[in-house]
């Protein structure tokens, strides 16, 4: 898992994903027909298949974090949120500027925890002043929460980042297991600024104009403890076949295509009804006239915490159930 955790410790703030663009790139050269950056920053990725009809696979690089607004008399850096940020979440956490300026994030001790609000955080790179704060950080910088990736447990990890980097790897792992042509041309997409929009996956879809697509990302599972929205996606149990999130439907026919392939080919598999959230194939699916749509989704626990957890049994299902794909052709 030595890719996995450079991805990780490679920041990927929304609107920044160049340089784990860059990573990937690197990655899965060798194994496809072409590779080329759009104006948005998604990497676009081709291999000629049998059939001329069009597969896209979509999983983002963007990583949600923070974006400086102004830096206080004292040297205290204001932020926004990019993406879905949770005050406890973040409390105390250590985070990293992409130039690599260093800090931590805490919070106004004069606010009681059931209180906290976003507003009420900052972070602190140890300037004694604006001056020398300015010296390391100026307004529109981005940082994120900074860490690795560590094992859990006889099969488990858990790390920041991993939505989406996990989906990121299982689709670059997909693409370095291929042995001979898919069963369509297959766009292998690494989408941008899928947190604050699916605005990458957006503009890839249009260019690509896929006849079908699938979607690769963490979702949202019932197995933490006195969760809020329980649901039946469990780790350990499998790739996850979404049915619905908030974003989409997802059509009958790539639904049933993908539990066939599982079945077929005996790959643990379970079925994600998610009643929040969305992903790249909210925004596929709705391209021109339509796209016959799915996904393929990772379970996770603690989404958008410094400590996103999965289990390595999952993701090994979701590279084989995604290889089963890319070469059979729907009924």
């Amino acid at each position: 898992m030595d890719t996995l955790k450079r991805m990780i410790e490679t920041l990927s703030v929304t609107g920044n994903e160049e340089k784990l663009a860059e990573l990937i790139i690197s990655e899965i050269t060798p194994y496809v027909d072409s590779v080329e950056t759009d104006v948005m920053g998604n990497v676009i990725a081709y291999k000629k298949g049998k059939n001329s009809k069009k597969l896209m696979l979509s999983a983002h690089m963007d990583e949600i974090g923070f974006m400086v607004t102004q830096i206080d008399k004292d040297g205290f850096i204001h932020f926004g949120k990019v993406g879905g940020l949770y005050p406890l979440h973040i409390a105390s956490c250590p985070v990293i500027f992409k130039n690599g300026t260093r800090g931590v994030l805490m919070y106004e001790s004069k606010v009681e925890t059931k209180d906290l609000g976003l507003d009420n955080f900052y972070i602190d790179i140890g300037a004694a002043n604006k001056e020398e704060a300015e010296k390391y950080v100026q307004p529109g910088d981005v940082a994120g929460t900074y860490g690795s990736v560590f094992d859990c447990g006889d099969h488990r990890m858990a790390g920041k980042s991993m939505d989406d980097k996990i989906a990121c790897y299982i689709e670059m792992m997909a693409i370095k297991r291929m042995e001979g042509s898919p069963a369509y041309d297959t766009y292998f997409v690494f989408s941008t600024q899928e947190e604050v929009g699916l605005r990458g996956a957006t503009t890839a879809a249009y260019r690509v104009e896929p006849d079908y697509a699938i979607a690769l990302d963490v979702t949202g599972v019932g197995d933490e403890l006195g969760q809020k929205l329980p649901n039946a996606v469990k780790l350990g149990s499998g790739a996850a076949v979404k049915v619905r999130d908030a974003s989409i439907v997802c059509s009958h026919k790539m639904v049933d295509h993908l539990v066939d392939l599982a079945k077929e080919k005996q790959i643990p598999y379970q079925l994600e009804v998610l009643m929040y959230g969305g992903t790249d194939a909210g925004a596929i699916h709705l391209t021109k006239g339509g796209v016959v749509t799915g996904g393929i989704s990772i379970p996770c626990r603690y989404i958008h915490s410094p400590v996103e957890m999965v289990d390595k049994r999952d993701v090994e299902a979701c590279i084989n159930l995604l290889l089963a794909a890319l070469y059979t052709e729907l009924k």
